[in-house]
Order: C-alpha cells, then sequence, then structure tokens
C-alpha cells in the first residue's frame, strides 16, 4: 500500500512538473510576442522619426520657411582666406581665456578658441 502510495505520488509530481513546463512555455511566448510586437512599434516609430528629420532638412522646406519670415540670403560675393603669421599665433597663446582661474581651465578640460578681428 505504502508502495502505490509512493508510486501515485511520483506519477502526480511528474505531471506537475510537465504541465509546470508547458505553462512556462505558453508565459514565454505571450511576452515574445509582446516584445516582438513593441520591437515592430519602435522600428516604425523610428522610421517616422527619420522621414521627419529628412523633412525637416529638405532643402524646399526650409526655403519656404526662410521666404515666409522674408530672410533673404544670398551667396558670399567674395572668398577671403586669412593666412596666420606664426607670430600671430604665438601672441594669440598668451592672451588670458574668459574662464581663467575655472575649475575645468585648471584641469585643462576646456580649450577655449580666441579670434581677433580687425578692421581694413
Amino acid at each position: 500500500m505504502i508502495r502505490k502510495f509512493i508510486v501515485c505520488i511520483g506519477v502526480i509530481a511528474i505531471f506537475l512538473g510537465y504541465v509546470a513546463q508547458k505553462v512556462n512555455l505558453v508565459r514565454l511566448s505571450y511576452e515574445i510576442d509582446y516584445k516582438e510586437k513593441l520591437y515592430r512599434e519602435y522600428i516604425e516609430e523610428q522610421k517616422h522619426l527619420r522621414f521627419k528629420v529628412a523633412y525637416l532638412k529638405s532643402p524646399k522646406r526650409l526655403d519656404a520657411m526662410m521666404s515666409e519670415a522674408k530672410i533673404n540670403f544670398q551667396l558670399p560675393r567674395e572668398i577671403r582666406i586669412v593666412k596666420l603669421k606664426p607670430e600671430d599665433l604665438e601672441s594669440s597663446r598668451q592672451l588670458p581665456t574668459a574662464a581663467e582661474g575655472s575649475f575645468g581651465n585648471w584641469l585643462n578640460w576646456i580649450k577655449e578658441a580666441q579670434a581677433k578681428t580687425t578692421r581694413s
């Protein structure tokens, strides 16, 4: 009688293990479907955003927006190239920076460009 009881307990444990595996399999399949749906939605959103960026960068749209705002850009009439002499570069390195004494400048994290304009 004890032997039959142990066998019944063993068979029930096997069936419970089988059912638990099937339940986990169904739960995981639902989770995979949900994540695949999210992935497809994210891909569609990415496509939409890429299209929107391309639209916002389009020359036709920018031109229409500039004409609406009455902005009239023109190409430069002449191109000027300014060549710097080595002594000009040395003198520009000695100019104090705007962030002198700041923490970033102390650790040389901030590099600032300085320009000197002259009217000719």
